[in-house]
């Protein structure tokens, strides 16, 4: 059965003015894609409907029912290119994770000033994007430890050396956008990851890195997030090898 969640965020009224209609932020019943969309939405001070979908069952038997029998046809006939993670406000329904992201960036200020910082977030977004999908890889199918030693350095190589370059705690300036929020999504799931599995901390050569990711947790405007039952949430979905 689908289980819908409000986000208790704090509301400024010039968010009640942005918002005609609440938004629903719709995913698995886990942090994955969603995180980041999740936390957009909690900075800004945005209410929104936290829509998440249980995998129930067992190993050669999972039932993912709850998305794709009870929730999904209806969505579909909104948008014939549904699928998860989704954003809904008012009348517009949008799938396709990167779509979403940049979705809620324009919504709520999040995609920086200008069209060469608009393309600042998309390459960082895109980044992003490429490590995660490198991680649901070794996390659904194994490998951690050569994800570990090769993958994640060479690609924090690449974080590390775009801060320097820009000479910000973050990634697009001085404050958080959206590239900032996948950013520190993929970090912070790498920290717990290497720690359970006694690896060592894949940040810890990374300054730079290091301090965006410190930053980020202490933003005031997320202390409800992270204190809340959306960050308790498992990492990946029931049949990860880790994370689950």
């Amino acid at each position: 059965m689908a289980q819908v969640l409000l986000a208790l965020t704090r509301t400024q009224s010039s968010k009640q003015d942005l918002m005609e209609g609440k938004l629903t932020v719709g995913y698995w019943h886990i942090r994955g894609l969603a995180a980041p969309l999740r936390m957009m939405c909690v900075y800004s001070g945005v209410p929104f409907e936290n829509a998440t979908y249980i995998v129930n069952g067992e190993p050669g038997s999972w039932d993912t029912s709850a998305w794709l029998k009870d929730a999904k046809p209806a969505l579909k006939a909104k948008n014939s290119l549904m699928n998860l993670p989704y954003v809904i406000d008012g009348d517009v329904v949008v799938t396709q994770s990167q779509a979403c992201l940049q979705y809620l960036a324009r919504k709520l200020g999040l995609y920086g000033e200008g069209v060469v910082e608009n393309a600042n977030v998309d390459q960082i977004s895109s980044e992003v994007m490429d490590l995660r999908n490198g991680a649901v890889g070794v996390f659904y199918g194994g490998g951690l430890d050569k994800f570990y030693e090769n993958t994640v350095p060479v690609s924090y190589g690449k974080f590390e050396s775009w801060l320097e370059q820009q000479g910000t705690v973050y990634t697009v300036g001085p404050k958080p956008t959206a590239g900032d929020f996948h950013l520190w999504e993929m970090l912070d799931q790498h920290e717990m990851c290497a720690k359970d599995q006694g690896f060592a901390s894949p940040i810890a050569n990374f300054p730079r890195l290091q301090a965006l990711y410190e930053a980020f947790r202490k933003e005031p405007t997320l202390e409800s997030y992270f204190n809340g039952d959306m960050y308790k949430l498992s990492v990946n979905n029931k049949m990860a090898v880790w994370g689950a």
